[in-house]
């Protein structure tokens, strides 16, 4: 009994001893545990701080889109007014539209210096095709480009003359051994939606019979092409002299015929909801054929060639 009176005096004692270390031990942590949240509660606010920053500086770093494409609202209408004037155009549509070459491409560098001879500078926007065109629509931007002409689009739209030319031809897979252009008689040609009737109703793909395919776009014709889908799609002739234009048709098992089918123009259009739009169609017009006459047509046109054959 002696004993176990003495186990439990220990015991006391051992337990008030580890209440006061404990006590001190926490006495010690609380502060450090509240330097420390307070540490990590400024860094964090610090890392939001830089990376807010890092953003916005991104964002002017990205195309002049970016309010397009972050939150998804439509500019303001366009001020037609103002010395700079706005205009929509698309993505990734080598060599008229293309960040790899000087001022954006050459149907862009084309349109800069018709508005230049008008008396405006430009702030060109890249956006989807789809959502570019609609907004002009709307006279978020006073003009877009480039398109080719569609009974379709000119019900809604002024086309300017023409400002650059496509040279139209078919590319295949590799595997299927289609070498020239009459192999494909009776094929099946990928075409996208949105893609001129026009061209579809005459000339070779009328002669030759071909069945058409339609996708969401062109990326989606190189994949049906791939797959076997559709035994050819359509492209432009620069395409198979630039080697990184498109990395995903020529860096795959597919090539481009060498035989142009035709020239389809290319134009920048104008909304005819747009106030004063067929006045202003004819001022680009007007300003267009100026630089046509005094060779500064001419002048961009050889720099983009040569540009395109050095790529």
């Amino acid at each position: 009994m002696r004993l176990l009176n003495t186990d439990y005096r220990n015991y006391g004692h051992i337990t008030d001893m580890l209440a006061k270390e404990l006590h001190c031990i926490t006495a010690v942590l609380i502060p450090v545990s509240c330097m420390w949240l307070s540490f990590i509660s400024h860094a964090s606010e610090i890392k939001s701080q830089n990376t807010s920053r890092a953003s916005q500086q991104s964002e002017q770093l990205e195309n002049r889109a970016f309010v397009a494409s972050v939150s998804g609202t439509s500019p303001a209408l366009v001020n037609t007014t103002s010395e700079q004037i706005r205009l929509a155009t698309g993505e990734g549509y080598y060599p008229y539209v293309s960040q790899r070459l000087p001022q954006g491409g050459w149907s862009q560098a084309l349109v800069a210096g018709t508005f230049l001879e008008m008396g405006h500078k430009v702030d060109i926007h890249t956006l989807p095709w789809s959502r570019g065109q609609m907004w002009t629509e709307e006279k978020r931007f006073l003009g877009t480009f480039p398109y080719v002409y569609s009974a379709q689009r000119a019900e809604k739209f002024f086309f300017s003359t023409a400002i650059n030319y496509i040279s139209v031809r078919f590319y295949v897979a590799k595997t299927s051994n289609i070498t020239d252009v009459q192999q494909l008689k009776n094929k099946r040609l990928c075409l996208p939606f949105g893609y001129s009737d026009d061209f579809v109703d005459d000339g070779v793909v009328e002669k030759l019979n071909l069945k058409i395919n339609r996708v969401l776009d062109g990326a989606a014709c190189i994949g049906h092409v791939q797959r076997g889908w559709s035994d050819a799609g359509l492209t432009n002739s620069y395409v198979s002299l630039n080697e990184v234009s498109n990395n995903r048709l020529n860096d795959s098992e597919l090539r481009v015929l060498p035989t142009d089918l035709e020239k389809v123009d290319l134009h920048f259009i104008i909304s005819k909801s747009y106030p004063d739009a067929h006045a202003w169609i004819e001022k680009f017009n007007h300003a267009f054929n100026t630089l046509s006459k005094d060779g500064r047509k001419d002048a961009i046109d050889q720099k983009f060639m040569q540009l395109i054959d050095l790529q």
